[in-house]
Protein backbone atom coordinates (compact mmCIF):
# COMPACT_ATOMS: atom_id res chain seq x y z
CA UNK A 1 0.00 0.00 0.00
CA UNK A 2 1.12 3.70 -1.15
CA UNK A 3 0.90 6.82 1.68
CA UNK A 4 0.62 9.90 0.34
CA UNK A 5 1.98 12.63 2.58
CA UNK A 6 -0.10 15.52 3.02
CA UNK A 7 0.24 18.95 5.72
CA UNK A 8 -2.56 20.90 6.11
CA UNK A 9 -4.02 23.21 8.93
CA UNK A 10 -6.74 23.01 10.92
CA UNK A 11 -8.28 24.36 14.05
CA UNK A 12 -8.93 22.24 16.88
CA UNK A 13 -10.59 24.76 19.66
CA UNK A 14 -10.50 24.00 23.12
CA UNK A 15 -13.85 22.27 24.12
CA UNK A 16 -13.52 21.53 27.86
CA UNK A 17 -10.64 22.28 30.73
CA UNK A 18 -10.58 20.52 33.71
CA UNK A 19 -8.80 23.48 36.77
CA UNK A 20 -6.78 22.12 39.57
CA UNK A 21 -5.32 23.86 42.72
CA UNK A 22 -2.06 25.19 40.10
CA UNK A 23 -2.77 23.51 36.48
CA UNK A 24 -5.06 22.81 33.92
CA UNK A 25 -5.87 19.61 31.99
CA UNK A 26 -6.83 21.34 28.34
CA UNK A 27 -8.84 18.89 25.88
CA UNK A 28 -9.08 19.87 22.60
CA UNK A 29 -12.18 18.30 20.44
CA UNK A 30 -12.80 18.61 16.44
CA UNK A 31 -13.40 16.89 13.13
CA UNK A 32 -11.03 16.69 10.75
CA UNK A 33 -11.72 14.78 7.06
CA UNK A 34 -8.70 12.69 6.08
CA UNK A 35 -7.23 11.03 3.02
CA UNK A 36 -6.21 7.68 2.49
CA UNK A 37 -2.09 7.63 3.47
CA UNK A 38 -0.69 9.51 5.67
CA UNK A 39 -1.54 13.06 7.00
CA UNK A 40 0.00 15.84 8.59
CA UNK A 41 -2.24 18.31 10.68
CA UNK A 42 -0.90 21.27 12.22
CA UNK A 43 -3.00 23.05 14.78
CA UNK A 44 -2.12 26.20 15.68
CA UNK A 45 -1.91 29.31 18.71
CA UNK A 46 -1.20 25.94 21.59
CA UNK A 47 -0.06 27.38 25.16
CA UNK A 48 3.83 27.27 24.69
CA UNK A 49 4.09 26.28 28.36
CA UNK A 50 2.55 22.61 27.59
CA UNK A 51 3.88 20.15 29.52
CA UNK A 52 4.83 17.87 26.57
CA UNK A 53 5.11 14.08 28.19
CA UNK A 54 1.06 14.93 29.04
CA UNK A 55 0.51 15.51 25.29
CA UNK A 56 -1.49 12.47 23.64
CA UNK A 57 -3.94 12.53 21.10
CA UNK A 58 -7.12 9.55 19.68
CA UNK A 59 -9.00 9.42 17.23
CA UNK A 60 -12.49 7.94 17.37
CA UNK A 61 -15.22 7.69 14.08
CA UNK A 62 -18.07 10.13 13.21
CA UNK A 63 -19.74 9.00 16.12
CA UNK A 64 -17.49 8.44 18.85
CA UNK A 65 -17.35 4.87 18.04
CA UNK A 66 -13.56 2.88 18.17
CA UNK A 67 -11.91 2.60 14.86
CA UNK A 68 -9.61 0.53 13.47
CA UNK A 69 -9.50 2.83 10.18
CA UNK A 70 -6.94 5.13 11.13
CA UNK A 71 -4.70 5.80 14.07
CA UNK A 72 -2.31 8.57 15.54
CA UNK A 73 1.64 7.81 14.54
CA UNK A 74 2.85 10.66 15.98
CA UNK A 75 1.21 14.26 18.37
CA UNK A 76 4.50 16.53 18.88
CA UNK A 77 4.73 20.55 20.11
CA UNK A 78 6.54 22.88 17.78
CA UNK A 79 8.09 25.83 19.28
CA UNK A 80 9.57 28.83 17.02
CA UNK A 81 10.36 32.40 18.43
CA UNK A 82 8.24 35.35 16.22
CA UNK A 83 8.87 39.03 15.87
CA UNK A 84 5.83 41.21 16.31
CA UNK A 85 5.29 44.41 15.01
CA UNK A 86 2.07 45.82 15.64
CA UNK A 87 0.61 48.69 13.66
CA UNK A 88 -2.66 50.01 13.97
CA UNK A 89 -2.73 52.71 10.86
CA UNK A 90 -6.46 54.18 11.46
CA UNK A 91 -5.64 55.14 15.09
CA UNK A 92 -2.35 56.30 14.34
CA UNK A 93 -3.46 58.51 11.62
CA UNK A 94 -5.97 59.72 14.46
CA UNK A 95 -2.99 60.55 16.86
CA UNK A 96 -0.99 62.41 14.30
CA UNK A 97 -3.21 64.77 13.26
CA UNK A 98 -4.00 65.67 16.86
CA UNK A 99 -0.27 65.74 17.42
CA UNK A 100 -0.07 68.50 14.57
CA UNK A 101 -2.70 70.29 16.53
CA UNK A 102 -1.28 70.73 19.54
CA UNK A 103 2.19 71.62 18.08
CA UNK A 104 0.34 74.23 16.21
CA UNK A 105 -1.58 75.34 19.57
CA UNK A 106 1.81 74.87 21.51
CA UNK A 107 3.29 77.11 19.28
CA UNK A 108 0.32 80.20 19.50
CA UNK A 109 0.44 79.95 23.20
CA UNK A 110 4.48 80.78 22.93
CA UNK A 111 3.66 83.52 20.61
CA UNK A 112 1.52 85.28 23.11
CA UNK A 113 3.69 84.84 25.92
CA UNK A 114 6.63 86.37 24.19
CA UNK A 115 4.43 89.33 23.58
CA UNK A 116 3.29 89.30 27.21
CA UNK A 117 7.07 89.40 28.27
CA UNK A 118 7.87 92.04 25.55
CA UNK A 119 4.90 94.01 27.39
CA UNK A 120 6.29 93.78 30.47
CA UNK A 121 9.54 94.93 29.20
CA UNK A 122 8.10 97.78 28.32
CA UNK A 123 6.50 98.32 31.23
CA UNK A 124 9.10 98.43 33.04
CA UNK A 125 10.95 101.00 30.77
CA UNK A 126 8.41 103.04 31.21
CA UNK A 127 8.08 102.80 34.72
CA UNK A 128 11.77 103.68 34.82
CA UNK A 129 11.41 106.68 32.71
CA UNK A 130 8.24 107.81 34.60
CA UNK A 131 10.17 107.74 38.25
CA UNK A 132 13.05 109.59 36.30
CA UNK A 133 10.72 112.57 35.08
CA UNK A 134 9.30 112.25 38.70
CA UNK A 135 13.03 112.92 40.16
CA UNK A 136 13.28 115.82 37.22
CA UNK A 137 10.00 117.97 37.94
CA UNK A 138 10.77 117.53 41.69
CA UNK A 139 13.75 119.43 40.75
CA UNK A 140 12.55 122.29 39.26
CA UNK A 141 9.92 122.67 42.07
CA UNK A 142 6.73 121.36 39.55
CA UNK A 143 5.16 118.56 42.46
CA UNK A 144 1.99 117.03 41.78
CA UNK A 145 1.38 113.91 44.21
CA UNK A 146 -1.86 113.14 42.79
CA UNK A 147 -1.16 112.69 39.13
CA UNK A 148 2.49 111.05 40.58
CA UNK A 149 0.30 108.52 42.23
CA UNK A 150 -1.86 107.82 39.38
CA UNK A 151 0.49 107.32 36.65
CA UNK A 152 2.65 104.49 38.47
CA UNK A 153 -0.33 102.89 39.81
CA UNK A 154 -1.35 102.89 35.71
CA UNK A 155 1.62 101.47 35.50
CA UNK A 156 1.55 98.89 38.39
CA UNK A 157 -1.94 97.60 37.38
CA UNK A 158 -0.92 96.96 33.73
CA UNK A 159 2.32 94.63 35.08
CA UNK A 160 -0.16 92.79 37.03
CA UNK A 161 -2.27 92.10 34.53
CA UNK A 162 0.36 91.19 32.55
CA UNK A 163 1.92 88.80 34.97
CA UNK A 164 -1.28 87.08 35.38
CA UNK A 165 -1.55 86.59 31.74
CA UNK A 166 1.85 85.04 31.84
CA UNK A 167 1.23 82.66 34.13
CA UNK A 168 -2.17 81.49 32.72
CA UNK A 169 -0.01 81.10 29.72
CA UNK A 170 2.58 79.00 31.12
CA UNK A 171 0.06 76.49 32.68
CA UNK A 172 -1.79 76.01 29.31
CA UNK A 173 1.77 75.37 27.53
CA UNK A 174 2.95 73.11 30.00
CA UNK A 175 -0.63 70.88 29.68
CA UNK A 176 -0.55 70.89 26.02
CA UNK A 177 3.54 69.12 26.27
CA UNK A 178 1.82 66.94 29.05
CA UNK A 179 -0.80 66.08 26.14
CA UNK A 180 2.35 66.09 23.54
CA UNK A 181 4.16 63.48 25.93
CA UNK A 182 1.67 61.46 26.09
CA UNK A 183 0.62 61.39 22.23
CA UNK A 184 3.97 60.73 21.06
CA UNK A 185 4.11 57.71 23.59
CA UNK A 186 0.89 56.27 21.99
CA UNK A 187 2.47 56.40 18.86
CA UNK A 188 5.55 55.03 19.47
CA UNK A 189 3.59 52.22 21.21
CA UNK A 190 1.68 51.28 18.04
CA UNK A 191 4.67 50.46 16.32
CA UNK A 192 6.17 48.49 19.43
CA UNK A 193 8.25 45.73 18.12
CA UNK A 194 8.58 42.29 20.67
CA UNK A 195 9.66 38.88 20.93
CA UNK A 196 7.54 36.11 22.09
CA UNK A 197 7.39 32.49 21.68
CA UNK A 198 4.79 30.65 19.61
CA UNK A 199 3.78 27.17 20.12
CA UNK A 200 1.77 24.76 17.51
CA UNK A 201 0.66 20.66 17.29
CA UNK A 202 2.05 18.66 14.84
CA UNK A 203 -0.21 15.20 14.52
CA UNK A 204 0.93 12.52 12.25
CA UNK A 205 -2.33 10.15 11.30
CA UNK A 206 -2.15 7.14 9.35
CA UNK A 207 -5.64 6.11 7.29
CA UNK A 208 -6.68 2.89 5.36
CA UNK A 209 -9.73 4.81 4.24
CA UNK A 210 -10.28 8.46 3.61
CA UNK A 211 -12.81 9.41 5.91
CA UNK A 212 -14.29 11.94 8.64
CA UNK A 213 -12.53 10.96 12.49
CA UNK A 214 -13.38 12.88 15.49
CA UNK A 215 -9.92 14.30 17.16
CA UNK A 216 -9.44 14.74 20.45
CA UNK A 217 -5.79 16.27 22.26
CA UNK A 218 -5.00 16.34 25.74
CA UNK A 219 -2.21 17.83 27.47
CA UNK A 220 -1.66 19.67 30.78
CA UNK A 221 -0.79 23.49 31.04
CA UNK A 222 1.06 25.34 33.86
CA UNK A 223 -0.38 29.16 34.64
CA UNK A 224 -3.52 28.35 35.38
CA UNK A 225 -5.80 27.99 38.41
CA UNK A 226 -9.04 28.43 40.41
CA UNK A 227 -10.28 29.07 44.10
CA UNK A 228 -14.08 29.14 45.51
CA UNK A 229 -15.87 32.17 45.49
CA UNK A 230 -18.77 32.59 47.27
CA UNK A 231 -22.03 35.41 47.29
CA UNK A 232 -24.38 35.38 50.06
CA UNK A 233 -27.50 37.60 49.85
CA UNK A 234 -30.21 37.97 52.78
CA UNK A 235 -33.56 39.30 52.20
CA UNK A 236 -36.23 39.09 54.58
CA UNK A 237 -39.74 37.36 53.39
CA UNK A 238 -42.77 38.79 53.31
CA UNK A 239 -44.18 36.76 56.28
CA UNK A 240 -41.94 37.37 57.82
CA UNK A 241 -38.28 35.19 58.76
CA UNK A 242 -35.50 35.99 56.03
CA UNK A 243 -34.00 33.90 53.51
CA UNK A 244 -30.15 32.94 52.52
CA UNK A 245 -29.51 32.52 48.88
CA UNK A 246 -25.85 31.09 48.85
CA UNK A 247 -23.91 31.19 45.25
CA UNK A 248 -21.01 29.92 44.93
CA UNK A 249 -18.60 29.89 42.11
CA UNK A 250 -15.16 29.16 41.15
CA UNK A 251 -12.52 32.12 40.47
CA UNK A 252 -10.45 31.27 37.25
CA UNK A 253 -6.96 33.18 36.54
CA UNK A 254 -4.81 31.44 33.14
CA UNK A 255 -1.73 33.13 31.72
CA UNK A 256 -1.21 30.21 29.42
CA UNK A 257 -0.79 31.73 26.20
CA UNK A 258 -3.87 30.20 24.40
CA UNK A 259 -7.53 31.13 23.68
CA UNK A 260 -10.36 29.42 25.94
CA UNK A 261 -13.30 30.27 24.40
CA UNK A 262 -16.79 28.74 25.01
CA UNK A 263 -15.14 25.78 26.96
CA UNK A 264 -16.67 23.67 29.15
CA UNK A 265 -15.19 24.69 32.93
CA UNK A 266 -14.75 21.15 35.10
CA UNK A 267 -13.20 22.69 38.72
CA UNK A 268 -11.09 19.55 40.45
CA UNK A 269 -9.96 19.68 44.18
CA UNK A 270 -7.21 17.16 43.41
CA UNK A 271 -3.73 17.64 44.07
CA UNK A 272 -1.50 15.67 41.82
CA UNK A 273 1.64 17.04 42.90
CA UNK A 274 1.04 16.71 46.60
CA UNK A 275 3.70 13.47 47.89
CA UNK A 276 2.96 11.47 50.44
CA UNK A 277 6.12 10.49 52.82
CA UNK A 278 6.08 8.68 56.09
CA UNK A 279 7.00 10.24 59.24
CA UNK A 280 10.29 10.96 60.55
CA UNK A 281 11.57 9.04 63.21
CA UNK A 282 13.22 10.92 66.12
CA UNK A 283 15.10 9.54 69.29
CA UNK A 284 13.21 10.85 72.73
CA UNK A 285 15.76 10.27 76.20
CA UNK A 286 13.86 9.19 79.17
CA UNK A 287 15.05 10.26 82.56
CA UNK A 288 13.69 10.11 86.19
CA UNK A 289 13.64 13.11 88.08
CA UNK A 290 12.40 14.24 91.81
CA UNK A 291 8.50 14.96 92.16
CA UNK A 292 8.22 18.91 92.52
CA UNK A 293 5.92 19.23 95.75
CA UNK A 294 4.71 22.32 94.36
CA UNK A 295 2.14 22.10 92.19
CA UNK A 296 2.89 24.73 88.41
CA UNK A 297 -0.12 25.88 86.62
CA UNK A 298 -0.35 28.05 83.74
CA UNK A 299 -3.45 29.98 82.26
CA UNK A 300 -3.69 28.78 78.51
CA UNK A 301 -6.86 29.88 76.41
CA UNK A 302 -8.05 26.57 74.19
CA UNK A 303 -9.70 26.56 70.98
CA UNK A 304 -12.94 24.13 71.47
CA UNK A 305 -13.31 22.24 68.80
CA UNK A 306 -16.58 20.87 67.65
CA UNK A 307 -18.35 19.61 64.38
CA UNK A 308 -21.38 22.03 62.94
CA UNK A 309 -21.65 25.58 62.13
CA UNK A 310 -19.53 25.40 59.15
CA UNK A 311 -16.69 24.08 61.14
CA UNK A 312 -16.36 27.45 63.34
CA UNK A 313 -15.27 25.70 66.16
CA UNK A 314 -12.48 23.84 64.37
CA UNK A 315 -8.45 25.13 63.93
CA UNK A 316 -8.23 27.19 60.51
CA UNK A 317 -6.48 24.82 58.33
CA UNK A 318 -3.43 27.18 56.75
CA UNK A 319 -3.19 25.07 53.62
CA UNK A 320 -1.79 27.09 50.36
CA UNK A 321 -4.48 25.51 48.01
CA UNK A 322 -8.37 23.85 48.21
CA UNK A 323 -9.47 22.81 51.58
CA UNK A 324 -12.33 20.33 50.29
CA UNK A 325 -12.60 18.06 53.65
CA UNK A 326 -10.30 15.00 52.67
CA UNK A 327 -12.28 13.88 49.70
CA UNK A 328 -11.23 14.82 45.67
CA UNK A 329 -14.36 16.33 44.22
CA UNK A 330 -15.10 17.23 40.62
CA UNK A 331 -17.55 20.68 40.13
CA UNK A 332 -18.59 21.79 36.71
CA UNK A 333 -19.79 24.46 35.51
CA UNK A 334 -23.62 24.58 34.22
CA UNK A 335 -22.82 26.35 31.41
CA UNK A 336 -20.24 27.05 29.17
CA UNK A 337 -17.36 30.23 29.83
CA UNK A 338 -14.89 32.54 28.26
CA UNK A 339 -11.05 33.21 30.03
CA UNK A 340 -8.75 35.31 28.47
CA UNK A 341 -5.44 34.60 29.15
CA UNK A 342 -4.29 37.61 30.47
CA UNK A 343 -3.87 36.52 34.49
CA UNK A 344 -6.99 38.22 35.74
CA UNK A 345 -9.79 36.77 37.92
CA UNK A 346 -12.85 35.61 36.30
CA UNK A 347 -15.96 34.80 38.30
CA UNK A 348 -17.22 31.00 37.14
CA UNK A 349 -20.90 30.15 38.80
CA UNK A 350 -21.03 26.67 40.20
CA UNK A 351 -24.39 26.34 41.85
CA UNK A 352 -26.56 28.15 44.17
CA UNK A 353 -28.49 27.30 47.91
CA UNK A 354 -31.13 29.08 49.16
CA UNK A 355 -32.25 28.36 52.44
CA UNK A 356 -34.46 29.86 55.63
CA UNK A 357 -32.12 31.63 57.59
CA UNK A 358 -32.32 32.65 61.45
CA UNK A 359 -31.29 36.23 62.43
CA UNK A 360 -30.09 37.08 65.68
CA UNK A 361 -27.99 39.73 67.31
CA UNK A 362 -24.81 38.32 69.50
CA UNK A 363 -21.82 40.14 71.53
CA UNK A 364 -18.77 38.68 72.60
CA UNK A 365 -17.54 41.95 74.25
CA UNK A 366 -14.09 40.44 75.44
CA UNK A 367 -13.05 39.76 71.56
CA UNK A 368 -14.78 43.10 69.92
CA UNK A 369 -17.41 45.36 71.96
CA UNK A 370 -19.60 45.61 68.95
CA UNK A 371 -22.90 43.50 68.60
CA UNK A 372 -22.85 41.51 65.25
CA UNK A 373 -25.64 40.55 63.35
CA UNK A 374 -25.61 36.85 62.93
CA UNK A 375 -27.55 34.64 60.05
CA UNK A 376 -27.59 30.78 60.55
CA UNK A 377 -28.83 28.77 58.18
CA UNK A 378 -28.28 24.97 56.52
CA UNK A 379 -26.44 23.93 53.50
CA UNK A 380 -29.87 22.75 51.40
CA UNK A 381 -27.33 21.65 48.36
CA UNK A 382 -26.54 18.35 47.40
CA UNK A 383 -22.76 19.90 47.03
CA UNK A 384 -20.94 21.05 50.12
CA UNK A 385 -19.60 24.51 49.84
CA UNK A 386 -15.64 24.57 50.04
CA UNK A 387 -13.88 27.09 51.85
CA UNK A 388 -13.66 30.70 50.54
CA UNK A 389 -14.09 34.32 50.87
CA UNK A 390 -17.86 35.75 50.85
CA UNK A 391 -19.34 38.47 49.49
CA UNK A 392 -22.17 39.55 51.29
CA UNK A 393 -25.27 41.27 50.20
CA UNK A 394 -27.76 42.51 51.95
CA UNK A 395 -30.54 45.46 51.51
CA UNK A 396 -30.31 45.36 47.74
CA UNK A 397 -25.88 46.57 47.98
CA UNK A 398 -22.57 45.29 48.90
CA UNK A 399 -21.75 45.33 53.02
CA UNK A 400 -18.89 43.72 53.27
CA UNK A 401 -16.37 40.54 53.05
CA UNK A 402 -15.56 37.04 55.36
CA UNK A 403 -14.77 34.10 54.73
CA UNK A 404 -16.34 30.30 55.51
CA UNK A 405 -14.90 26.98 56.43
CA UNK A 406 -15.48 23.52 54.24
CA UNK A 407 -19.44 22.83 54.42
CA UNK A 408 -20.80 19.79 54.27
CA UNK A 409 -24.73 18.82 52.73
CA UNK A 410 -26.88 18.88 55.36
CA UNK A 411 -24.18 21.39 58.06
CA UNK A 412 -25.44 24.62 59.66
CA UNK A 413 -23.38 27.11 59.13
CA UNK A 414 -23.29 30.74 60.35
CA UNK A 415 -22.24 34.39 58.58
CA UNK A 416 -21.62 37.87 60.41
CA UNK A 417 -22.97 40.90 58.75
CA UNK A 418 -21.49 43.10 60.81
CA UNK A 419 -22.07 45.03 63.94
CA UNK A 420 -25.78 46.97 64.26
CA UNK A 421 -25.44 50.95 64.02
CA UNK A 422 -27.89 51.26 66.83
CA UNK A 423 -26.38 49.26 69.29
CA UNK A 424 -23.52 50.48 72.04
CA UNK A 425 -21.70 48.15 74.53
CA UNK A 426 -18.72 49.06 76.95
CA UNK A 427 -16.88 46.93 79.33
CA UNK A 428 -15.04 46.82 82.22
CA UNK A 429 -13.39 44.53 84.56
CA UNK A 430 -12.20 45.02 87.73
CA UNK A 431 -10.08 42.96 90.02
CA UNK A 432 -9.75 42.91 93.35
CA UNK A 433 -6.51 42.25 95.35
CA UNK A 434 -5.67 38.71 96.43
CA UNK A 435 -7.20 38.04 100.15
CA UNK A 436 -5.67 35.30 102.23
CA UNK A 437 -7.78 33.72 104.56
CA UNK A 438 -6.42 33.75 108.71
CA UNK A 439 -5.02 29.99 109.67
CA UNK A 440 -5.90 28.63 105.70
CA UNK A 441 -3.58 27.97 102.98
CA UNK A 442 -6.47 29.26 100.34
CA UNK A 443 -6.38 32.78 98.46
CA UNK A 444 -8.65 33.84 96.92
CA UNK A 445 -9.24 37.23 93.63
CA UNK A 446 -12.06 37.87 92.93
CA UNK A 447 -13.17 39.26 88.84
CA UNK A 448 -15.98 41.65 88.39
CA UNK A 449 -16.53 41.73 84.55
CA UNK A 450 -19.72 44.68 84.20
CA UNK A 451 -21.16 45.42 80.30
CA UNK A 452 -23.16 47.98 79.54
CA UNK A 453 -25.62 48.03 76.67
CA UNK A 454 -27.25 51.15 74.83
CA UNK A 455 -30.00 51.12 72.53
CA UNK A 456 -30.01 54.00 70.35
CA UNK A 457 -32.57 53.60 68.07
CA UNK A 458 -36.46 53.32 68.80
CA UNK A 459 -36.95 49.99 67.58
CA UNK A 460 -36.58 46.97 70.57
CA UNK A 461 -33.87 44.85 69.96
CA UNK A 462 -32.91 41.45 71.43
CA UNK A 463 -29.06 40.86 72.30
CA UNK A 464 -27.67 37.13 72.95
CA UNK A 465 -24.39 38.58 75.01
CA UNK A 466 -21.62 35.57 75.78
CA UNK A 467 -18.94 36.10 78.10
CA UNK A 468 -16.55 33.24 79.46
CA UNK A 469 -14.73 32.07 82.98
CA UNK A 470 -11.84 30.06 83.57
CA UNK A 471 -12.31 26.32 83.65
CA UNK A 472 -10.33 24.35 86.29
CA UNK A 473 -8.56 21.40 85.27
CA UNK A 474 -6.86 20.66 89.27
CA UNK A 475 -8.24 20.37 92.44
CA UNK A 476 -6.20 22.46 94.23
CA UNK A 477 -7.39 25.70 91.60
CA UNK A 478 -11.30 26.20 92.23
CA UNK A 479 -13.49 28.74 90.46
CA UNK A 480 -16.21 30.09 91.69
CA UNK A 481 -19.17 32.08 89.64
CA UNK A 482 -21.70 34.02 91.47
CA UNK A 483 -25.84 33.65 90.54
CA UNK A 484 -25.05 32.11 87.41
CA UNK A 485 -23.61 28.71 86.11
CA UNK A 486 -21.20 28.29 83.05
CA UNK A 487 -21.39 25.25 80.58
CA UNK A 488 -18.46 22.64 80.46
CA UNK A 489 -16.25 25.04 78.57
CA UNK A 490 -16.86 27.92 80.92
CA UNK A 491 -19.09 30.19 78.68
CA UNK A 492 -22.08 31.91 80.32
CA UNK A 493 -24.61 33.49 77.88
CA UNK A 494 -27.85 36.06 78.15
CA UNK A 495 -30.16 37.07 76.45
CA UNK A 496 -31.20 40.68 76.87
CA UNK A 497 -34.15 42.68 75.32
CA UNK A 498 -33.76 46.45 75.02
CA UNK A 499 -36.35 48.83 74.54
CA UNK A 500 -36.46 51.49 72.28
CA UNK A 501 -33.56 54.57 73.54
CA UNK A 502 -33.36 51.96 76.64
CA UNK A 503 -30.25 51.26 78.70
CA UNK A 504 -29.14 48.18 80.85
CA UNK A 505 -26.05 46.99 82.41
CA UNK A 506 -24.86 43.12 82.83
CA UNK A 507 -22.47 42.49 85.97
CA UNK A 508 -20.49 39.05 86.16
CA UNK A 509 -18.72 37.91 89.08
CA UNK A 510 -16.24 35.38 89.83
CA UNK A 511 -13.82 34.16 92.06
CA UNK A 512 -10.49 31.87 91.42
CA UNK A 513 -9.57 30.56 94.37
CA UNK A 514 -6.27 28.87 94.47
CA UNK A 515 -4.16 26.72 96.93
CA UNK A 516 -1.05 27.71 98.79
CA UNK A 517 1.24 24.49 96.74
CA UNK A 518 0.06 26.36 93.48
CA UNK A 519 2.22 28.62 91.44
CA UNK A 520 1.93 30.25 88.17
CA UNK A 521 -1.34 32.21 88.74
Amino acid sequence: MSYERESMSIEVPVDEVILLEDRAHVIRRGSVEVRAGATRLVIAAVAPVLADRTLCAALRGPKGEVTAAARIGDVRIRRRRVTCTEDQPEQRRAREHALRALGDRKWALEVRRRRVDQALTELGSRASATIGDLAVDAGWGQVDGEAWSAALAAIHAAEEDARAERLALSEEIGDVEAEIKRLEAEIAATRETRDEIVAELIVEIEAAAAGRYALQIDYLVPGACWRPYHRATLRALAGGGSELRFACEGCVWQATGERWDDVLLTFSTERPSLGSAPPRLASEVLAVQRRSEALAVELRDQEIQTAGLGGQGRAAQRLPGIDDGGEALLLRSPARARIPSDGRPYRVPLFEVTAPASEERVLMAELDPAVILKSTQVNTGQQPILAGPVDLVRGGGFVGRTSVLFIAPGERFSLGWGPDSALRAIRTVEQSVEEKAALSSWTSVTSTVKIRLSNLGAEARTIKVTERVPVSEVEKVKIEVERLRPDAEGMIRWEVALAGMGRQTIELRWTLRKHGDVSGL
